[in-house]
């Protein structure tokens, strides 16, 4: 091989080996705000139970992703090394069916459509969701309550929830966001059978 020849492979290994290093990213941790239910076994619904079905929660577009972001002003930073397990609306739907259903063990509370009409469909718009470099986070939300009978009355309600803490790490803004959603289940009252 001439002296080109070897400096030509030389250069090329040394871009391969860059290529390889280059390309290798942190480990990606992936969160789900759904959590272990702590609640005693369920006991079996009556013939005929109350359902209460949840639509997918609806969330501002830039946030209804998989990134795990954080305000810094008017500039979401994006975390490098943890994402959602699933695109945000679908893990807080989650996370509420299951802080509702805890809350009603006599109901049937599902985020999956029924072949009947459920008792109650519960709709909830989030409209703010921001967890600042500060630590802060806030939550906006309103929500209504319909029934399947016409002859009881849709409630609607709304509510701003904040809470403050480390924002250090992925798990610390996984967790300011689950204590504002804890917060808006316990807010949402759900009317018991007619």
């Amino acid at each position: 091989m001439s002296g080109w020849g070897r400096i030509r492979a030389f250069i090329l290994a040394c871009a391969a080996t860059s290529l390889v290093t280059g390309c290798a990213a942190p480990p990606l941790t992936l969160y789900s705000l759904g959590a272990p239910s702590t609640a005693p076994d369920a006991a079996p619904l009556r013939a005929k139970p109350i359902v209460i079905e949840i639509a997918r929660v609806t969330v501002p577009d830039e946030l209804d992703v998989e990134d795990i972001v954080v305000r810094d002003g008017s500039i979401l930073r994006r975390s490098q090394r943890g994402r959602w397990a699933s695109r945000l609306s679908l893990g807080i739907t989650d996370r509420l069916t299951e802080r509702l259903a805890e809350r009603r063990p006599d109901a049937l509370v599902t985020d999956r459509p029924q072949v009947e009409a459920p008792t109650y469909r519960v709709l909830i718009n989030i409209s703010r969701l921001d967890v600042t470099t500060a630590g802060v986070v806030t939550l906006e939300a309103n929500w209504l309550i319909v029934p399947h009978d016409p002859a009881v009355a849709t409630r609607r309600d709304r509510a701003r929830f904040s809470a403050t803490g480390p924002v250090a790490t992925d798990q610390d803004v996984v967790t300011l966001v689950e204590t504002v959603l804890d917060r808006l289940a316990d807010a949402i009252a759900i009317p018991g059978r007619r």
